[in-house]
């Protein structure tokens, strides 16, 4: 049985640029209704983001729309768990959030209503405190 060739790992800069063509579609791509006009509106922002990443250029591989659409995802899952990891570790063994949560922190605050963040991109400081209301 063959399958898809797997596409190389995404680098840092790979991600952060995803995350900077993105940002002007985050209304849209946070839209959590399952209307048809929302998907196909979804699916444009989706197409649009790879034809501009794709034409950045460089060394790197050429992208898929859902290849970048599940990197997005896992972005913010992976935020979500590292914010969560930080707020409930000693503050000994605290260490600065990662550029790209700092990111997706910014262009999708509601994601982190657990938790209030003050986030500074100049400095790789963010400090994390529980909001005393549980998530709804």
């Amino acid at each position: 049985m063959v399958g898809k060739a797997r596409s190389s790992n995404f680098t840092l800069s790979e991600k952060l640029d995803l995350l900077k063509l993105v940002r002007p579609h985050v209304r849209i791509l946070e839209e959590h209704t399952n209307k048809h006009a929302v998907i196909v509106d979804k699916n444009k922002c989706w197409d649009t983001v790879a034809e501009q990443y794709n034409a950045l250029g460089g060394d790197r591989p050429h992208r898929t729309a859902q290849g970048l659409r599940t990197l997005y995802k896992r972005l913010k899952e992976s935020a979500k768990q590292e914010v969560m990891q930080q707020r409930h570790a000693q503050p000994e063994y605290r260490a600065s959030i990662s550029e790209p949560t700092k990111r997706v922190m910014e262009m999708i605050p509601h994601l982190f209503h657990f938790v209030s963040c003050s986030v500074h991109l100049e400095s790789s400081a963010a400090i994390c405190s529980l909001h005393s209301s549980p998530p709804r």
